[in-house]
């Protein structure tokens, strides 16, 4: 038996088939080459684990409390850095910290940092300023909102006080994320968000997804809360009678405290709260419900509307300027109140910025 002898066209069709199965090896070695560095160098991180937050909802002297939503049952570990090293916090709760000092905190998700911020716990009193940001009628998510977010978080207030309106036209769970979370986020990394509410929030629930949203100490927006030596009472929708009677309770905490008064529907001349206020020498009123910023006198007391950080002014007969009003503006932003032991100052700041008033009080 004599061995076949290739023919010509059987030789090149074998080279043919070599030449193909060397052709198909590189192309699949080439193609789990891309695999690999594209998986080791070229995808983005995985996907954010958290569906709201984390976000800073208390902060006192010594405490900082954050909450957040994730994906699944995922553990989380939140720990916090300061000068005098690291705290790790059990529920979300930081203890055993330095008063009057800034904390960068991270929160961890399968041993991977997945969020960090910073805050700035309470001091003892006013020998550290405090400072801190007003801002109300905001919740539409909008351009507008998130411009003022902006501004916010580029100022690093210690805490974020709400005059109401929280979430327009209503306050829905659906609608949380994109008219509070997200336009505010950055800022809520470092500031708690103490929010009393509006008539928009109040439609829905009445008001209860806000509250539940935000983790308010209060139903409808009405509590008090304490950052070291300045105290916030919040009251809702209005100052009407049982308002008063729990603002009379709050005020009765002793101090030394500079105190404000946070409500939403502005009061007006000959409101029975003004003689308690005066008594007790609260340093202001903070308001919204007007989408204007206007600063003015009631009953001796100082008063600031801020309803112009989101929403927008409206229709013009509903937006009709105070009479006496030392300002009023239309410029959409946000106030800034500064507490020290020389006074109190308060500065608006615009969407873009710029300082439009300023006033101070010794």
């Amino acid at each position: 038996m004599t061995d076949h002898v290739l023919t010509p066209r059987e030789r090149r069709l074998r080279r043919g088939l070599v030449g193909l199965a060397m052709a198909c090896a590189v192309l699949v070695l080439l193609v789990v080459a891309v695999l690999i560095y594209w998986r080791l160098y070229l995808l983005g991180p995985s996907g954010d684990p958290f569906t709201r937050g984390p976000f800073v909802i208390r902060l006192t002297t010594t405490e900082a409390t954050l909450a957040w939503s994730i994906d699944g049952a995922r553990r989380v570990e939140l720990t916090a850095t300061g000068p005098g090293g690291t705290v790790a916090a059990s529920g979300g709760r930081l203890t055993g910290l330095e008063p009057g000092t800034r904390y960068i905190w991270t929160a961890s998700v399968g041993g991977v940092g997945r969020a960090s911020g910073s805050f700035r716990t309470a001091p003892l009193d006013l020998s550290e300023p405090v400072r801190f940001a007003v801002i109300g009628d905001y919740g539409s998510g909008n351009d507008h909102e998130w411009a003022v977010g902006r501004t916010l978080a580029a100022e690093r207030p210690d805490f974020v006080t709400t005059a109401g309106d929280n979430s327009y036209l209503v306050g829905a769970p659906q609608v949380l994320d994109r008219n509070i979370f997200e336009p505010l986020h950055d800022v809520m990394l470092g500031a708690p968000l103490w929010a009393t509410e509006g008539e928009h929030d109040l439609i829905y629930s009445g008001g209860a997804a806000v509250t539940s949203a935000l983790h308010l100490p209060g139903p409808r927006g009405r509590y008090a809360v304490r950052y070291g030596p300045v105290q916030l009472v919040l009251l809702g929708l209005e100052a009407g009678a049982s308002e008063i009677a729990f603002a009379r309770r709050m005020l009765a905490e002793p101090g030394p405290l500079v105190r404000f008064i946070v409500v939403h529907r502005p009061v007006q001349p000959g409101n029975p709260i003004l003689p308690l206020l005066r008594r007790t020498g609260v340093a202001a009123i903070l308001a919204g419900h007007l989408h204007r910023y206007e600063r003015r006198t009631v009953g001796g007391v100082p008063e600031f509307t801020v309803g112009t950080s989101g929403e927008g002014p409206g229709a013009a007969e509903f937006t009709k300027a105070t009479p006496g009003a030392a300002i009023s503006l239309l410029d959409y932003g946000s106030l800034l109140v500064e507490v020290s032991s020389d006074g109190t100052g308060y500065t608006f700041v615009d969407e873009r910025g710029r300082v439009l008033d300023r006033w101070s009080e010794p």
